[in-house]
């Protein structure tokens, strides 16, 4: 029997008050990051927006995120620059904060693939603790998902996009704030790669093989 929760439909506009901002960043790679969207249409269990982000795909990419949009409730954006996973994300991230209702961010790389109740077990991480910003628990580090507060990334002018891990960035500027991140040791994240998202590269690194931890299509 199906234990699953049900999952929420994204909101392609007008989402309602607290919605969540979901960036998510595609360079090819259509393996990988089918597991990590699918996940997120099928385990997501808030309310949400979600923006894909293509940094200049080819056209078997093209033709499957045009899809997926006319299908799902989804924004795709056009990245036409060097590969910058932080300037993706921005672009991302203020397109959907442009809704007064969308209250948090969250910004992964293609390559994670999520778990029920993970988004809800992050907010409701973010409430309980009154801190900016949290972290799942992976099998790899650092983590490859970050949720946070509209508060915090419009006051640090979101993520900087001159240096090479924009997430850690984020992440120890939250901290100096003394706002605090938490990692939610509730929500698994399985991480497929480790080293950092090359998009050039055919496929990405797997993670080293864990007992207890199991990539599942």
């Amino acid at each position: 029997m199906n234990e699953w929760p049900p999952s929420t439909k994204p909101f392609r506009a007008s989402p309602p008050e607290g919605a969540v901002a979901i960036a998510l960043p595609i360079r090819d790679n259509l393996r990988f990051f089918k597991l990590c969207y699918h996940s997120i249409l099928g385990f997501t269990d808030y309310r949400h927006m979600l923006t894909i982000v293509d940094n200049m795909s080819g056209w078997e990419t093209r033709q499957y995120l045009e899809s997926i949009r006319r299908n799902h409730n989804i924004n795709v954006l056009q990245f036409q620059k060097e590969h910058n996973l932080a300037a993706e994300w921005n672009l991302a991230i203020r397109f959907m904060f442009a809704f007064a209702s969308v209250k948090y961010g969250v910004v992964m790389k293609p390559t994670v693939v999520f778990e029920p109740f993970w988004l809800s077990g992050m907010v409701k991480s973010i409430a309980l603790e009154r801190v900016a910003a949290a972290v799942p628990t992976t099998n790899g580090e650092p983590a490859d998902v970050l949720l946070f507060n509209r508060q915090a990334y419009e006051e640090l002018d979101g993520f900087r996009e001159d240096i090479p891990n924009p997430l850690q960035d984020f992440t120890e500027r939250v901290t100096r704030r003394q706002d605090g991140v938490v990692v939610q040791s509730h929500t698994l994240v399985h991480q497929f790669q480790i080293n950092g998202f090359d998009p050039k590269r055919e496929e990405p690194i797997a993670a080293a093989p864990q007992e207890t931890t199991e990539a599942k299509a």
